[in-house]
């Protein structure tokens, strides 16, 4: 009596298969509860937003690297993701939404009524050196840009914004983090250093900044010049500090900074040349001394609003007199828009985004159980619209929520009684 007929609606354990396909790294799969986790979360994100008068825009995914080269900054432009060979030259998966809306902004066939108010949300890419580390390359972003105006006033509308998004959540305690790169590039810009030398400093503590580390990052650069200044050692003083950053990105960077300078030289060779053309002398060693004071003295500048504006008063007054009264006004402003100042934090050591923000910058950390969660971050990037070839005004801030880390402070809160 021959076997019985397999029965096609039935699945056969026995039959082999094939190995299976891995995630690729830093991504991960949302399965329904997760996902659905994540799509409340983010359409209370847009609900605020709207609420508020921000209008939803989206833009694509794939934007062409020159893009963020002009103004990203080393930590965003070293971790773009490339099309491969094969693909349209020059183009990258946007590694954030900001740059990609003024670009929109700046496109427009008619200048929308200032200023611009918008939302957006979607995913965006970076090549993450350590996605094991917890940081995705790819997640999402949802937040707002506010495009045609500027001052303090303008600066605490959007942060209010953004705490008050974040409450809806059911998180009404997160520290305010402010800093402000306008400071340290003022800092910088009364040192008296070489256009060039500063815009290498500015392009390093970004790098370092993309990487977690505050303003005293840049320490061990600022001794490496001053030593090779004193002995006149090149290979043994500058070319280990610019080993150590990544060259992809700095030797972008530096065709935009110092174009007459640069030409197709790497990141070394640019070093040599600049050692050459400037005169390096007792002065400039005893400006990087100098510097290097300053930038300590500014990372120590960390604590409650109130009491570090008046040691930056004491410290800085003369050095960065506008930056000092922006940040005083935005202080008072956060308090008159109904900001606990016991959440208000300032950090001038803090230089996230300096190569691409120009002033005020932000962040919004969540306390769990397991420590500190920085949900969101932002500031002001004024003249972004004119680097991209704009004329229109070119004053710009805004920000975004890290969603899948918004998601992640909200389960590490929710076994808190009467928490997210």
């Amino acid at each position: 009596m021959s076997a019985p007929a397999a029965d096609p609606r039935r699945w056969d354990s026995s039959t082999a298969v094939e190995r299976p396909v891995a995630l690729v790294r830093g991504t991960r799969d949302w399965l329904p509860a997760d996902y659905t986790r994540l799509a409340v979360l983010e359409r209370r994100l847009l609900d605020s937003f709207a609420q508020a008068g921000y209008e939803p825009v989206r833009t694509p995914i794939l934007e062409f690297t020159e893009l963020h080269e002009r103004r990203s900054g080393a930590g965003i432009v070293s971790k773009l993701f490339e099309l491969a060979a094969g693909g349209p030259a020059g183009v990258c998966l946007r590694p954030e939404l900001t740059a990609s809306i003024v670009r929109a902004f700046a496109a427009a066939p008619v200048c929308p009524p200032l200023p611009w108010r918008v939302s957006s949300s979607g995913p965006v890419f970076r090549y993450e050196s350590d996605p094991a580390g917890g940081r995705l390359r790819e997640f999402t972003q949802a937040g707002v840009e506010l495009i045609g105006a500027g001052g303090p006033a303008v600066d605490a509308e959007v942060i209010g914004l953004a705490d008050r998004t974040l409450d809806t959540t059911g998180i009404p305690d997160a520290t305010i983090r402010i800093g402000h790169a306008g400071l340290i590039l003022e800092v910088l810009g009364h040192a008296g250093l070489p256009v060039a030398a500063s815009s290498a400093l500015v392009e390093m503590l970004s790098a370092a900044a993309a990487e977690g580390k505050g303003i005293q990052a840049l320490d061990s650069v600022l001794v490496r010049l001053a030593g090779w200044l004193k002995s006149g050692d090149l290979a043994e003083a500058i070319v280990p500090a610019v080993s150590q950053t990544d060259d992809r990105g700095v030797d972008r960077l530096f065709r935009h900074l110092v174009p007459n300078v640069t030409g197709r030289r790497s990141g070394h060779e640019i070093i040599h040349r600049l050692r050459r053309k400037w005169d390096l002398d007792h002065s400039l060693s005893e400006i990087l001394g100098r510097v290097r004071g300053q930038f300590h003295a500014l990372a120590e500048l960390r604590g409650p609003a109130h009491g570090v504006l008046e040691r930056l008063e004491r410290t800085f007054a003369a050095q960065a007199p506008r930056s000092l009264s922006d940040l005083g006004e935005l202080v008072n402003r956060l308090g008159q828009c109904g900001v606990e100042s016991s959440r208000v934090e300032l950090d001038l050591g803090f230089g996230r985004g300096i190569g691409f923000y120009t002033q005020m910058i932000f962040e919004l950390v969540v306390p769990t159980p397991g420590g500190p969660i920085e949900v969101c971050g932002g500031g002001r990037y004024d003249g972004l619209a004119r680097v991209l070839g704009s004329d229109r005004d070119d004053r710009g801030v805004g920000f975004a929520f890290g969603l899948e880390r918004l998601a992640e402070a909200c389960a590490a809160r929710a076994a808190q009684p009467g928490r997210c």
